[in-house]
């Protein structure tokens, strides 16, 4: 990818986006599959133009973005499939090949009708207790 420099990066530190110079800087000593998400995570930041802020927005943006890189490496369906087949937080992420965080905030970004599906699926096909659908959820996916 255009404008990802590889370089050791001190305090376990995996990449960061540098607003300044609009490079992306990777630790190349991190696991391949790390680098790649940390790059697609920071692409995000330079497309959306981030730059230094103030601590409650800089958060902000961070949410939004780790819940765009999620969607962007966890498709519905391979969440579906890991909800089905996994039981617990730690399984799913073994089984997507993603860390924890990256689960969180896929289950954060879900749309109305993924939840609907969810609900359904963990109802029907894992047995989850959970609550009835209400006539929103049924509206939802009509």
């Amino acid at each position: 990818m255009r404008g990802v420099v590889y370089e050791e990066l001190s305090d376990g530190a995996l990449g960061y986006y540098n607003h300044e110079d609009g490079l992306i800087r990777v630790d190349p000593r991190k696991p391949r599959r790390k680098r790649h998400v940390t790059i697609v995570h920071e692409a995000f930041h330079r497309t959306l133009k981030h730059g230094e802020d103030v601590a409650p927005r800089r958060v902000s943006r961070e949410i939004v973005v780790e819940a765009m890189t999620a969607m962007y490496f966890i498709s519905f369906r391979d969440l579906l499939d890991a909800f089905v087949q996994c039981g617990s937080v730690d399984e799913m992420a073994r089984f997507l090949n993603v860390d924890h965080g990256l689960i969180y905030a896929r289950w954060l970004a879900l749309t109305p009708i993924e939840q609907t599906i969810l609900n359904v699926c963990g109802r029907n096909c894992i047995g989850i207790d959970c609550r009835e659908p209400t006539r929103t959820d049924l509206a939802v996916v009509a």
